[in-house]
């Protein structure tokens, strides 16, 4: 259940806000991904709008119907938006040339496999990532 939060607390709403911008970027509606994380879509709503507190449960559900760690998360957007704002390099244009010349079905196709492929990635470097700090910890 999500827990009242005071109004106007800008964590709060700042979670809200990214909580909506990936259930948008992923194309799902309020009400399929309250239903992945067995919560209503009132409540899911309330979360967004920042009148909710995510709980760390909900929480790390989202992040798993999402595919992100904390750190994904809670990450530092700027550094996203300075990646996306550089000029794309010949390999990349190369890519894009070919993607051009796929029907539509062989664009999702390859879509697919790329996203595919980047949560393999990801799932690795966490992977990685908690194997040396369980060595530190040790």
């Amino acid at each position: 259940m999500a827990e009242k939060a005071q109004i106007g607390t800008p964590e709060v709403a700042a979670i809200g806000s990214r909580l909506r911008e990936l259930r948008k970027e992923r194309g799902l509606t309020q009400a399929e991904l309250a239903r992945q994380i067995g919560i209503q879509q009132s409540d899911l709503s309330r979360m967004e709008k920042g009148e909710y507190r995510v709980s760390l449960d909900n929480l790390f559900k989202i992040l798993g119907v999402f595919d992100l760690d904390l750190a994904d998360f809670f990450g530092d957007q700027s550094e996203k938006t300075e990646r996306e704002q550089q000029p794309l390099s010949r390999q990349d244009m190369k890519i894009l040339h070919l993607m051009r010349e796929l029907s539509p079905e062989g664009r999702a196709e390859v879509q697919e496999f790329l996203e595919f492929k980047l949560r393999k990635e990801r799932q690795g470097r966490r992977s990685l990532v908690a194997k040396r700090s369980g060595e530190n910890g040790s």
